[in-house]
């Protein structure tokens, strides 16, 4: 049986001070304080929120539980529900209205500007307290020095595959992504240049034996060898491990198949049906890799196409196929919009930054509105602060208003000959009524439906397809790292556990900013779960994962974290109620947009860009009515937001050219 650690061992009596006290008195004294239930919260919520003109207004630096926090979705669910709101009079008029402040909202509002003409007038709309969608930043403010790290959207992924479109964008709000990766490359690898590398922790629930660590140098001749000796499971489990990593397996269904034939059969079957039906090896091996495939597909092994399994790399067993690599420019190039670039043999590294895509969405909003952010390149924009209540003055020609959640957007008259759209949204309680001459829905597919009746209802039915897949990203604040340089790691990989992975924030001194480099100097932990349930079909897995998030108390969530990092760092010397400073959730129950397989859905829907795709259903215009964000392309991607934007912004002009 598992070890179970009391609420005092684990910190749980401990308060976290206030955000403005994170100093070094509270170093002797931390923890969090209990956040109501889901249940509660909407029995108690009014549609009352914070005032982003307040002058102490800063999202960034909140903790607890962040993501869609409590306040950004009970409106919607009031309106899902049914919940009619009665708008006020219109009140004011702008050229164009953008629901969502997302990185797709964001820059559609920078490309209309850029053809509009900078007088343009701009209103973007978001129901979350702060800007970014899922770029969002998280800020620690200890004895002085600002931590930041990402809560959401992590980097640049293989920046070679973005469109002209896209990468045209980043440079001009000032991100040079190949003079920013000759900066940061060994920043990346610092951990492991000092022999902090990759680790797994076993846990006896999952594979038997008994907890323990085994790590692997990747550089070292023989280190899955090594990997597998010191692995605290049983024998037999690890000759099974042994022979799959040794590829000392044979498929022989495959024998006689063309490449392309072996593809399509690899498309039709999940990677647990070919490793343990193809392969014959023991089913038991399969957690091993369901942090990856949590990461990358948030789920498991039973509901990922073998074939991507391959794609991406990583996931053993299918050497002897000898199958061809994918090439640069293929139909196979992006398959199921999970992949970007990893499918083919010409990968690169991806940037990162301090605090994620985050970057992206501060440049952009530092264009738009300079006045609100200071400074004037992409070294600056880490430290600096933004003054949110300058996002929404009356003298800007672009206004970004959050704590605002669109329950209506109707167009006046006929769709095909209106002249303009009333955009209804609520703030602090109250229903209030903008006018335009267009508006670009931005926010996720899932809520159009029920906020737009303009549409058909084949199109909804498109629009209500995907189903956004649910994932957490959790930063706790340590009091320093000895822990993990005591145990030689600076990642570990956790089958089985609440969090399946959980890493050192990157060390990376850019531009004004200096993160924590040594490890008796405080540090970042990033931790990743994605809710799922296994066994169930995929888009059954998302739901679930979904519900099981959403009802979820942040003291649930801290306890795991408490007992995980405990449970694994404890050989090292961790001790959680004096080491953990703080903890930010950030969850979210709607994430990443839903990308198709092979399995479930028809083939060609993963492998082409054909328009039959809900995706593109779901997108179209109407009227004055266009549709941007990352559900429109399939893709989770920050290029794929980025060109449905610019598609959006596309259809407005032309339709403001043709219309008037």
């Amino acid at each position: 049986m598992m070890k179970k650690f009391t609420d005092k061992e684990l910190g749980m009596h401990r308060k976290i001070l206030r955000r403005d006290f994170l100093s070094g008195a509270s170093i002797a004294m931390t923890g969090a304080i209990l956040c109501p239930s889901l249940v509660k919260a909407m029995q108690n919520f009014n549609e009352n929120k914070p005032d982003q003109s307040d002058p102490s207004y800063y999202p960034p630096d909140k903790m607890k539980m962040r993501g869609s926090h409590d306040g950004s979705f009970e409106t919607a669910h009031n309106l899902r529900d049914g919940k009619v709101f009665l708008a006020n009079p219109i009140q004011e008029e702008y050229d164009l209205v953008i629901v969502g402040a997302g990185i797709s909202g964001l820059s559609a509002a920078w490309f209309y500007r850029q053809s509009a003409g900078a007088d343009a007038k701009i209103l973007i709309l978001d129901n979350h307290d702060d800007f970014g969608g899922h770029a969002k930043r998280n800020e620690y403010n200890l004895d002085g020095r600002n931590i930041i790290v990402n809560g959401g959207t992590l980097n640049i992924e293989q920046p070679s595959n973005y469109s002209v479109v896209a990468m045209d964008y980043l440079n001009e709000i000032g991100i040079n992504t190949e003079l920013y990766k000759e900066k940061t490359g060994e920043m990346i690898r610092e951990h492991r240049t000092h022999g902090l590398g990759g680790s797994t922790f076993f846990n006896k629930e999952t594979f038997g034996g008994k907890d323990g660590f085994s790590k692997r140098d990747r550089r070292a001749v023989g280190a899955w060898d090594d990997f597998w000796d010191n692995a605290p499971i049983d024998k037999t489990l690890k000759k099974q491990f042994r022979k799959l990593h040794n590829e000392d397996v044979k498929a022989e269904s495959f024998v006689g198949l063309s490449d392309q034939e072996k593809k399509v059969k690899l498309a039709g079957m999940t990677y647990a049906d070919y490793v343990t039906n193809e392969l014959g090896i023991d089913p038991r091996v399969l957690p091993l890799y369901a942090p990856g495939l949590h990461f990358r597909f948030y789920v498991g092994a039973e509901q990922v196409p073998a074939l991507f399994c391959w794609e991406l790399g990583g996931n053993p067993g299918f050497e002897h196929l000898n199958l061809k690599p994918t090439e640069k420019i293929s139909p196979m190039h992006h398959i199921a919009g999970s992949h970007h670039g990893r499918e083919h043999e010409y990968r690169e590294e991806s940037i990162y930054f301090p605090d994620g895509n985050a970057t992206i969405t501060r440049l952009t909003v530092r264009s738009l509105i300079p006045e609100a952010i200071p400074g004037k390149s992409l070294d600056d924009i880490f430290t600096a602060k933004v003054d949110y209540a300058k996002l929404d003055e009356g003298t800007n020609s672009t206004r970004l208003r959050l704590n605002s959640t669109v329950v209506n957007v109707t167009h006046n008259g006929n769709s095909k000959l209106a002249k303009d759209v009333n955009v209804s949204y609520v703030n602090n309680g109250r229903t209030n009524t903008v006018k335009s001459k267009n508006v670009i829905m931005a926010c996720w597919h899932n809520v159009i439906p029920y906020i737009c009746d303009d549409f058909s209802e084949e199109q909804k039915k498109a629009q209500l397809y995907g189903i956004k897949a649910p994932r957490v990203y959790t930063n706790v604040l340590l009091r320093n790292g000895k822990a993990f340089e005591k145990l030689g790691t600076s990642s570990i990989s956790s089958p089985g556990l609440y969090h399946t992975s959980s890493s050192l924030h990157y060390p990376l001194e850019v531009g004004d900013y200096i993160a924590p480099k040594k490890m008796d100097e405080p540090v970042i932990v990033k931790m990743h779960r994605a809710p799922n349930a296994p066994g169930k079909l995929r888009r059954d897995q998302l739901r679930l994962g979904r519900y099981d998030l959403l009802n979820t108390s942040f003291e649930t969530f801290e306890r795991n974290i408490r007992e995980q990092l405990q449970r694994m760092l404890g050989t090292g010397g961790f001790n959680a109620a004096r080491d953990i400073i703080a903890i930010t959730v950030n969850r979210w129950p709607h994430g990443n947009a839903y990308a198709y397989d092979t399995i479930t859905e028809p083939y060609h829907w993963a492998m082409f860009a054909t328009d039959d795709r809900p995706c593109v259903v779901a997108r179209q215009q109407l009227g004055r009515i266009s549709i941007a964000n990352s559900d429109a392309d399939a893709s989770p991607f920050t290029d794929a937001a980025i060109d449905q934007a610019h598609r959006a912004v596309r259809e407005v002009l032309a339709d403001q050219y043709l219309m008037g």
